[in-house]
């Protein structure tokens, strides 16, 4: 057994310490040795005729607490390595050393990720280039040109009328898709979004009608005056242009030969205007991003797209060369370092941040086996500040008595030899802890208040958990009570010379003595057998 566990596990085993301070409130020795006679001697020669054991019931202080064992823990714990690997170049630390959160501890050989970060931004700062801005300008004006001879070619295929009524239709029924969904977002304001509603739904029934006229003219009317077929007939001066006409299948009637839009033709020239227009809004808006730097919700583009590449691109370079850094994620005392300049490290796997006063512990369990090639964290950093906390150990029978959250303790620590500090269980772990030769409570315990001296981490102590006290109450020996159902007690008191069973209320107790809230007094005489 190592020194370390004896001297633990001796602490542990002076066991729990059942403080019972009593204040007696006898009288003289002399009254006392004639109480005793009188009333306990010869009343109990009288009771059958046989002696029976008794005990006085006295007033004084009693004290329930257990002792046990502490090591001064830092409030967090953060051990970890460098996020990547690489060969260092630095350390700014050694153990000891206070840090601040943020703060860079070592370095690694950054040059190629330098190297590719000035690439990124270089690539990204060109997108914002006047040269890139003006090819995105051109861009748009041929969109336009295109914009605008396509559409003079969609209103001759279908009518200007029609391609009017279509777009006006278009825009009534936006808004009225806009309005619904108002209304869904915002359901108080019903009366108001209904009007809205019934307005759009008036306006796209009206402009749905104007189509069908414009529709109406275009079959009866414009395809005639525009693609009927003619024919040149006579020469020279006679020479005229003639209707051609053919047989309706259906009616045998001599109908003008039309040579209307194939819907192919009509499809083509839609597509061709709506690529156009889609052109000229994507470019507009990737212009204004660069101006604003803020990307539109549901914008699209291949310009947005390569922008927001080369953005991801700066980004991802610049966590690769942050990664070369060893920075610290808590202020607190380098208490571990394993770095020196010229190490080749591996990328760190095991990083851990823990907090003593948590109340839940997360395990990973992970079935695969770890890679060769992954290290343990390189630096460990403990945040101890004040008022300090302990890791306490007591014995398992003190689990019902005094492991109690809130429960005060009495602290003395190795280093501080005869003064004693007031602290609170502040966790009561669920499990009891197997890790020593016996099974043991585990508490975690914080002092009330900052003391003056400075300690180290794993500083020892001796700890006294108080689980209750009462101070002059009227006190019964535990070998007189009688348990007459779950938690009611009885005892039988001599009066008068006769043995007489009364019901009592106990608090407080320990395996000597109990706490007596009502059904006795001091100074009264108890069977104990």
């Amino acid at each position: 057994m190592t020194p370390k566990l004896s001297t633990f596990l001796s602490r542990i085993n002076r066991k729990t310490i059942w403080s019972v301070a009593v204040i007696l409130t006898l009288g003289v020795a002399a009254v006392g040795g004639y109480t005793y006679y009188s009333k306990i001697f010869l009343a109990t020669r009288s009771a059958d005729h046989s002696e029976v054991q008794t005990a006085i019931v006295r007033r004084g202080d009693l004290i329930v607490s257990a002792s046990g064992s502490g090591t001064l823990i830092a409030q967090t714990d953060a051990s970890f390595g460098f996020a990547t690997s690489g060969q260092v170049t630095d350390v700014y630390i050694k153990v000891g050393d206070q840090v601040e959160v943020g703060q860079v501890l070592g370095q690694l050989d950054d040059t190629l990720a330098q190297m590719e970060y000035v690439e990124a931004q270089q690539a990204l700062l060109e997108l914002y280039s006047a040269a890139s801005i003006a090819a995105v300008q051109q861009e748009i004006g041929t969109a336009q040109d295109t914009e605008f001879y396509a559409r003079e070619w969609l209103e001759y295929l279908i009518s200007e009328d029609v391609v009017e009524a279509e777009e006006n239709l278009a825009i009534a029924e936006q808004k009225l898709a806009n309005a619904q969904a108002e209304a869904k977002t915002n359901p108080s304001e019903t009366a108001d979004q209904a009007l809205k509603e019934k307005e759009q739904e008036q306006a796209v029934t009206f402009l749905s009608e104007k189509l069908d006229q414009a529709w109406t003219y275009y079959e009866n009317v414009y395809l005639f005056e525009n693609f009927a077929q003619y024919e040149t007939m006579g020469r020279g001066r006679n020479a005229k242009q003639v209707l051609v006409t053919e047989t309706d299948p259906v009616t045998g009637e001599e109908v003008p030969d039309i040579d209307e839009p194939s819907i192919d033709d009509i499809a083509i020239a839609r597509n061709t205007l709506a690529q156009a227009r889609e052109t000229i809004r994507e470019n507009e808006i990737y212009l204004e991003v660069l101006k604003t730097g803020v990307i539109p919700e549901a914008a699209t583009g291949e310009r947005l797209t390569a922008l927001y590449e080369a953005q991801l691109a700066v980004e991802n370079a610049q966590d690769a060369l942050q990664d070369k850094q060893l920075i610290a994620p808590i202020s607190g005392t380098v208490t571990s370092l394993d770095l020196s300049i010229g190490e080749q490290v591996d990328k760190d796997t095991s990083s851990t941040t823990s907090a003593s006063s948590a109340t839940v512990t997360l395990f990973d369990l992970i079935a695969d086996e770890p890679e060769d090639n992954e290290t343990s964290s390189t630096i460990t950093i403990s945040k101890l500040s004040q008022p300090y906390t302990l890791d306490v150990y007591i014995d398992e029978a003190d689990w019902t008595t005094v492991a109690q959250i809130g429960n005060k303790v009495n602290v003395t620590f190795d280093l501080l030899d005869g003064q004693r500090f007031p602290g609170t269980v502040t966790l009561v772990y669920p499990v009891l802890s197997e890790s020593f030769e016996a099974s043991l409570v585990h508490l975690i315990v914080q002092l009330d208040q900052r003391i003056s001296q400075d300690l180290p981490a794993g500083t020892g102590a001796d700890v006294e958990v108080v689980g209750g006290e009462v101070r002059g109450a009227v006190l019964v020996s535990v070998d007189a009570l009688h348990e007459t159902e779950a938690g009611k007690y009885a005892v039988t008191v001599l009066q008068n010379g006769q043995q007489v069973e009364r019901k009592i209320e106990i608090g407080l107790q320990n395996d000597t003595y109990a706490e007596v809230k009502s059904g006795l007094e001091a100074g009264e005489i108890v069977v104990t057998q």
